[in-house]
């Protein structure tokens, strides 16, 4: 017998109801209240990994992109299609002015917006057709939630608001998001054959990485350990969220990916410093616990001392 559409309105009623419920609390634990010095921390160490990125490379090697790959611009499509060679480096040599500012904390907010622009404009520009490469992605994104912080002063450090609570979560949510999403797409694409199959075999076959060459031939021939590899990181990836979700495995996490990102680096020669540096950017911070500052950690507090 069917079951009337009365009788099935109160499971509906339920679901919904557990649903908000769910979205309330993730709300709550977004926009709780928050130490000014976290954000503060969070906020410079990612300003910082824009800076390193801006100085890291020669960005006038743009103006020597083949006209061909400026066709379909979208988020640099009001650049010309040849670029003069001086308009890259002045958006680099501003955008470090930019994170000159926030290391300074002067213009805070002004000068991590300006640096992020310019960034996310080199960057697009720096690959084809306005997209931003994946050695970067991370950091861009993740720098979002950030444009729209407004970053304590001095004496605003030790206050617990609101405003100083949800940037930095949001950039920590952002991170648990991308490397989700890198995860499912493996899966959508490939499925579970991404990771037990034969694949990983053949790319470490065909990488040219000038490391560790050797090394990735010899795993290349035991199909056991590239599969373990392959997994490794596709379940690191699909998990980020639950590794992101609790204080005390942020900072493992952040170990696991530039354990991750180093394998890649040694076997194929693939530059994710960017990646690495950005997850223990916002992780690291975001794993100690309230009333604990990131100068507070010994490492620090030495490398401090000896200067």
């Amino acid at each position: 017998m069917s079951v009337s559409a009365p009788e099935r309105r109160p499971a509906v009623r339920s679901r919904d109801g557990r649903v908000r419920a769910l979205v309330g609390t993730l709300d709550a634990r977004l926009t709780a209240p928050g130490p000014g010095y976290r954000l503060r921390e969070v906020h410079t160490l990612v300003a910082l990994v824009i800076g390193l990125r801006l100085v890291a490379r020669d960005w006038a090697a743009i103006a020597e992109r083949p006209a061909a790959l400026t066709d379909g611009l979208t988020f640099v499509s009001w650049l010309p299609a040849a670029l003069p060679a001086w308009l890259p480096v002045t958006l680099a040599v501003l955008g470090t002015a930019g994170v000159a500012l926030v290391l300074a904390r002067r213009r805070a907010h002004a000068g991590f917006v300006l640096a992020w622009v310019c960034y996310a404009v080199l960057c697009a520009s720096w690959g084809s057709s306005g997209k931003v490469l994946h050695n970067d992605v991370l950091t861009v994104w993740v720098a979002v939630p950030l444009l729209f912080a407004r970053v304590p002063r001095r004496d605003q450090d030790d206050e617990r608001a609101v405003v100083w609570g949800w940037p930095p979560r949001a950039a920590l949510a952002v991170l648990a998001l991308v490397y989700w999403l890198t995860g499912v797409q493996k899966l959508r694409h490939s499925g579970i054959g991404w990771a037990l199959s034969d694949n990983m075999t053949w790319v470490l076959r065909q990488g040219t990485s000038p490391h560790a060459a050797g090394v990735a031939q010899w795993v290349a021939d035991h199909a056991v350990l590239a599969s373990g590899l392959a997994t490794g990181a596709l379940l690191l990836e699909l998990t980020a969220p639950v590794w992101l979700l609790w204080r005390r495995t942020r900072a493992l996490f952040a170990l696991a990916v530039a354990v991750m990102h180093a394998s890649i680096w040694l076997f194929l020669g693939i530059d994710y410093s960017a990646w690495v540096l950005t997850a223990a950017a916002v992780a690291v911070p975001m794993s100690l616990a309230t009333g604990r500052r990131l100068e507070d950690l010994r490492p620090l507090r030495a490398a401090i001392g000896r200067s």
